[in-house]
């Protein structure tokens, strides 16, 4: 039986709805009822676990062959907890395979916010003596659409301290289909794909895209890091500034710009281009 954590969520849902249409085995985990309403339509079992209650985590994961484990979001101390709590409840309960998504940026020379997070999870998954499978995505096409090209559609401009970076984005539904295509054979040989675009892109190339399918113009405009800090303080929550800072300066370094073939290994076609994904969202702007 597979298990899929973060059920609710944008990704877990779509490998959860995937692997129940091509007729495996699945159920979906969620932290609480009122989440289990947002995945009964899949007309999957649903095992409720926190992840900051180890017991209930070993409950939800007993007789679970493949866990399909999507990371947790928030403050960075709490997601590494969630993280460690989930990897050892899934070898406690003798889970066989645990499928996990990662991110590129992970080398310890990096100062993003959230890289520390995923090598303690890393570590913890390499040392559990379960079998696993790394998915290490890059940066989310969804992320430079949310946080970057709305706003920008209003004002017509994008700024941000990343200089004349180029990256490769990912849309979040490619980075789902690899995981279900992953969870559907019984693997678990210790493989680490990176899932990227198949095109690395300059953020100029981006704000062009973004113009040519909305229909609007935008423009893309390198920001001093410290005004990017001091906007997004007075935009975002905690920790939030301190994460977006952190990766644009990881971007600008060049972190999220390497093309990786992994995703049409995996799935047999490249990964949507950034503009080809735009122009699928596009109704929903």
């Amino acid at each position: 039986m597979i298990l899929v954590t973060g059920a609710s969520g944008y990704v877990g849902g779509a490998v959860l709805r995937r692997l129940s249409q091509e007729g495996h085995a699945v159920s979906a985990m969620v932290r609480n009822l009122g989440r289990a309403a947002q995945v009964q339509a899949a007309g999957v079992p649903i095992r409720i676990a926190n992840y900051d209650e180890p017991a209930s985590l070993e409950r939800a994961f007993q007789g679970v062959d493949r866990l399909v484990f999507v990371a947790s979001d928030g403050h960075a101390r709490a997601v590494m907890r969630h993280h460690a709590n989930v990897i050892k409840a899934a070898a406690t309960a003798g889970v066989g395979h645990v499928i996990f998504t990662s991110i590129t940026d992970i080398e310890a020379s990096s100062g993003f916010y959230f890289t520390p997070v995923y090598r303690d999870a890393e570590r913890r998954l390499l040392a559990s003596g379960m079998k696993w499978t790394i998915l290490r995505c890059g940066l989310y096409a969804d992320l430079i659409l949310t946080h970057w090209i709305r706003p920008a559609l209003a004002s017509g401009e994008m700024s941000l301290p990343v200089g004349d970076a180029r990256v490769a984005p990912i849309a979040r539904d490619d980075v789902a289909e690899a995981m279900a295509a992953v969870a559907a054979v019984d693997g678990g040989d210790g493989s680490i794909h990176e899932l990227t675009g198949s095109i690395a892109c300059s953020f100029e190339e981006i704000a062009a895209a973004a113009a040519r399918v909305f229909g609007r113009p935008i423009r893309y405009t390198a920001s001093l890091p410290a005004d990017y800090l001091a906007w997004a303080w007075g935009e975002m929550s905690d920790p939030w500034p301190h994460a977006f800072s952190s990766l644009c300066k990881s971007i600008e370094e060049g972190r999220y710009a390497r093309v990786c073939g992994d995703v049409e290994r995996l799935l047999g076609r490249p990964a949507a281009r950034f503009e080809d994904f735009l122009m699928r969202t596009r109704p929903a702007i």
